[in-house]
Order: structure tokens, then C-alpha cells, then sequence
């Protein structure tokens, strides 16, 4: 019998994505965006670099502000508990 590599790496895969909050995916996703749209100012607007003092306020300023905003407005992923047991009841003598 052998071992599933490819099964056991995507159970893991999606068991932590699902671990991650609503707020850290939003959050995260909305700096890797911002990332891309700094790049994309770069080639069409400035037609080659982005200035630097133009690159540190996005960096900053943009990027904070947005990914603050994305993870205040994402919903909050309620926290799963497991029931606790039942009380363990003495026998009766």
C-alpha cells in the first residue's frame, strides 16, 4: 500500500485555510493587491520606475490604511469550541 502524497498535502492545505480568520485572509490579500497596483503605476503611469517618495506613501500610508480598512470590514470568524464533557457524577454506595 502506498502513501498519498497528493491527498494528505491538500487535507492539509485546506485544514489551514480554513484555521485562518476572515479578517487575516482580507487583510493580507488587500497588501498583496496594493503590491500589484504599485507595480502596474509603475509600467503605465510613470512608464518605467515608480518615484521613490511616491513608492513610500503607497508603502505606508495606502497600503496600512487599506489593509486596516479590508481586515475592520471583513466579518469575524466565530472561534469553534468543543463541548466539554459531561460532569463526572460519583456512584451512589
Amino acid at each position: 500500500m502506498s502513501f498519498d502524497w497528493k491527498k494528505e498535502v491538500k487535507t492539509l492545505e485546506v485544514e489551514l485555510a480554513d484555521r485562518v480568520e476572515t479578517k487575516v485572509k482580507a487583510a493580507s490579500t488587500t497588501a498583496a493587491i496594493t503590491g500589484l497596483g504599485l507595480s502596474l503605476l509603475g509600467a503605465y503611469v510613470f512608464k518605467g520606475g515608480v518615484p521613490e517618495w511616491v513608492q513610500a506613501g503607497i508603502d505606508t500610508v495606502v497600503t496600512g490604511g487599506l489593509t486596516w480598512v479590508a481586515g475592520w470590514l471583513a466579518r469575524h470568524t466565530p472561534r469553534v469550541t468543543d463541548v466539554p464533557p459531561p460532569p463526572v457524577v460519583p456512584p451512589t454506595p
